[in-house]
């Protein structure tokens, strides 16, 4: 009976031995799962924030160019209207100088 009991006793601490080792084996395994769930979801969060990202950059990248072709547009205009504004004031100036020129006005009566 005693040999029967020791017998028990090393089939229970095998069998005991056994679930630790398969416990130990599905800790590592769901370990490692859990590992590439996080490096694939790392991979796609990391993949979105660069998607968005260069969206952003696009996105301002327009508007840039917008604002620096509205500023362009306004410098045409306000250049055209400068030259337009310089050639009036010259044309006023020779019609004066011409008015100066055949007027009496200033010279002195003798």
């Amino acid at each position: 009976m005693r040999s029967e009991l020791i017998n028990e006793i090393f089939t229970v601490e095998s069998e005991a031995e056994h679930i630790v080792s398969e416990a130990k084996k599905q800790a590592q395994s769901t370990v490692v799962q859990a590992q590439q769930d996080g490096d694939l979801r790392l991979k796609d969060a990391l993949e979105q924030a660069r998607a968005e990202r260069e969206s952003t950059v696009a996105q301002a990248e327009k508007a840039s160019q917008q604002r620096i072709e509205a500023v362009r547009q306004d410098l045409a205009q306000s250049e055209q209207e400068s030259s337009e504004l310089h050639a009036c004031a010259e044309q006023i100036a020779d019609q004066m100088v011409k008015l100066l020129c055949g007027s009496t006005v200033g010279e002195v009566q003798r």
